[in-house]
C-alpha cells in the first residue's frame, strides 16, 4: 500500500505559477477563469449591476486568455490538423480582433443557456445546438488538459491531440455561423469583385508607369 502511494505521488506533476510550460500556463489561466465563473454564478446582478458588469468583463478576459493558450498548444500539438479558416476573408475587417475567440466563447455560453443574441431570435435558435456542442467540447478539452497538467507538462498525448482536433473543428464551424448571423458577410461574388478591383488597379498602375504617366519615386 505504501509503495503504491509513493508511486502515485511520483506521477503527480508539481505546478508553480512561474512555470513557462504552456500546459502550466493553461492550468492557472483556467483556475482564474473558474474563480470568476463561480463568483458570477452565485452573484445577484440586480443588487450590484456595476459589480456584475465587472465580473462579466473579467470572465470574457479570462476566456480569451484560456483560448489564446489553447491556440498556442494546438500550434505545437496538431500543427498540420487545425481547422481551415479561409472563410475569414469574407468577414468585415473590424470583426477580426484579438479578442474574437473570447467573444465567441461568451456568445456560445449565452446561446447554450437560452439567451437570444442581439434580438436575433431566429438566428439564435439555429445556432443554439452548435453553441451547446462548443461548450461541451470545451468542457472535455479543459478537463483533458487539466488532467495532463498534473501528469506531465512536456507531453501531448494522442488523446489530447484527438480532443484538440475535434474542438478546433467545432469552434471553427461556430465562428463562421455566429459571425455570419450577426454581421454582413461577403458573398463569394463580393469577394471575387474585390479581387477583380485589386487586379484592375494593379494593371492600371502598370500601364501608367509604362506610358510614363506615373514615375517611381525613390525614398
Amino acid at each position: 500500500m505504501a509503495d503504491c502511494f509513493v508511486d502515485a505521488l511520483f506521477h503527480i506533476q508539481i505546478l508553480v505559477k512561474t512555470d513557462t510550460h504552456l500546459l502550466a500556463q493553461f492550468y492557472y489561466a483556467d483556475e482564474d477563469l473558474n474563480v470568476v465563473a463561480l463568483e458570477l454564478d452565485s452573484f445577484d446582478g440586480r443588487k450590484d449591476p456595476e459589480r456584475c458588469t465587472s465580473l462579466v468583463n473579467q470572465l470574457r478576459s479570462c476566456q480569451d486568455k484560456v483560448l489564446g493558450i489553447i491556440t498556442q498548444i494546438m500550434a505545437i500539438a496538431i500543427p498540420m490538423h487545425t481547422a481551415n479558416r479561409d472563410f475569414r476573408v469574407k468577414f468585415p475587417d473590424d470583426v477580426l480582433q484579438d479578442t474574437l475567440a473570447g467573444q465567441l466563447w461568451f456568445g456560445a455560453e449565452c446561446l447554450a443557456a437560452g439567451s437570444t443574441i442581439m434580438n436575433r431570435e431566429e438566428e439564435s435558435a439555429t445556432l443554439r445546438p452548435l453553441a451547446k456542442d462548443v461548450i461541451k467540447s470545451l468542457d472535455v478539452l479543459r478537463t483533458t488538459l487539466r488532467d495532463q497538467c498534473l501528469r506531465n507538462l512536456n507531453v501531448y498525448t494522442d488523446k489530447i491531440k484527438d480532443v484538440l482536433i475535434k474542438f478546433d473543428q467545432i469552434f471553427a464551424d461556430f465562428e463562421y455561423s455566429y459571425v455570419s448571423a450577426m454581421v454582413p458577410v461577403k458573398t463569394a461574388r463580393d469577394y471575387e469583385t474585390q479581387q477583380e478591383v485589386v487586379v484592375l488597379f494593379c494593371e492600371t498602375i502598370e500601364r501608367a508607369l509604362n506610358s510614363h504617366l506615373l514615375t517611381h519615386k525613390n525614398s
